[in-house]
Parts: C-alpha cells; sequence; structure tokens
C-alpha cells in the first residue's frame, strides 16, 4: 500500500515567508543608503561637470552667467545650454523644469559681481557660489567642499549677488540645509563649490 504524499503545513509556510519577508526588508534598507550615496556621487559629478563649462564661458566671455539655466541672451544673461552643456544637470531627485537657481530640485547658482546689476559693460559676474543639497551627511564630500559662508568668506569678499540670477535669496550658505537659506546647519548637507 503507498503512503499519501505530504504537502507543507500552513505553519512551515508561514515560517518561510516571514524570513524572505525578514531578508528582503534588510536588502531594502541596505540598498536605500546605496541609492543615496549614488545620488550624491551623480550631484558631485555634476556640479564638477558645471564648473568645467563655467570655465570655458569664462574663458570665451570673461564673465560668468548670471544664470546657468537661461537658454537665450548675450553674456552674462545667457545661460551654459545649448552652447557650452547639451542641457544642463539638475538634482537627480527634481522633477521640476529648472529655469533658474531658486526653483526646488535645481543645482543652486548665484554670480557675483561688484553690484547687484551684474551687465557685460560696466560690471561683469567676475565669480560664483555653486551648490548641491545632499542626502548623506556623512560622506567624503563633507571634508572636500569649500563651506563658503554669507559672512563674507571665499567667494563673497568685495562681490554682491546678482539679483537677476535666481529667485529669492542673493547668497547661500555652504552649510546650509539643501544649500537654501543663510544659516549654517549641522551636519552639513549642502556640497558647494567656487573657482
Amino acid at each position: 500500500m503507498r503512503k499519501a504524499a505530504r504537502g507543507f503545513t500552513l505553519i512551515e509556510l508561514l515560517v518561510v515567508i516571514a524570513i524572505i519577508g525578514l531578508l528582503m526588508t534588510i536588502i531594502m534598507v541596505s540598498l536605500g543608503g546605496a541609492k543615496a550615496k549614488s545620488r550624491d556621487a551623480k550631484r558631485q559629478a555634476d556640479l564638477k561637470n558645471i564648473q568645467l563649462a563655467l570655465a570655458v564661458y569664462y574663458n570665451e566671455n570673461g564673465m560668468y552667467p548670471k544664470n546657468i539655466y537661461s537658454t537665450s541672451g548675450v553674456a552674462p544673461s545667457n545661460g551654459l545650454s545649448p552652447n557650452y552643456l547639451p542641457v544642463v544637470p539638475k538634482d537627480p531627485n527634481g522633477s521640476a523644469t529648472c529655469t533658474d537657481s531658486g526653483v526646488a530640485g535645481c543645482y543652486k547658482y548665484i554670480a557675483y559681481g561688484t553690484n547687484s546689476i551684474c551687465n557685460n559693460s560696466t560690471n561683469p559676474p567676475f565669480t560664483y557660489h555653486l551648490g548641491a543639497a545632499m542626502e548623506d551627511t556623512n560622506g567624503a564630500w563633507v571634508s572636500q567642499d569649500i563651506d563658503a559662508d554669507t559672512g563674507g568668506t571665499y567667494v563673497y569678499t568685495g562681490y554682491v549677488g546678482c539679483t537677476t540670477a535666481v529667485t529669492g535669496a542673493q547668497v547661500f550658505n555652504g552649510n546650509a540645509t539643501g544649500c537654501s537659506g543663510s544659516t549654517a546647519a549641522n551636519p552639513d548637507a549642502c556640497y558647494d563649490v567656487a573657482p
């Protein structure tokens, strides 16, 4: 006489499902940190590409643009696209159309001249401050950026932000949360660079 084949009990199936669920949770949590680090690496690479385009722009025009996202006009009112970059990058988490650096999801950029007018004849923008909001506040980037503040250090000495370059503030603190505002935050969540 043959024995009937026996299947898994309900309890055995529930234990296996619970173990699989626990493993998936652990994997998803560890991948979340890796995704944030990947987006931060993309932000750093984007800023380096923008800096290279800004250097070429400066070499050709003798000044920096007031707005990197502008697509028309003459220096310094024109931006980097399409002559210096096919498309000016925006934050990997950003979904908005970037028209200037004051739009959420766009990289923070402010050009500086000797007064707030910033034109191509009497007051061309001579320097800039560029930043990206980072997710991993403990990354190696923390010691690699300039951390320019709004009190006059580094890019600000003797210069004023171009008022037509961005919506909102003319300056941002290199330690501000999301590179937005003039107040430093702890931990530093802004990767900022200048020429």
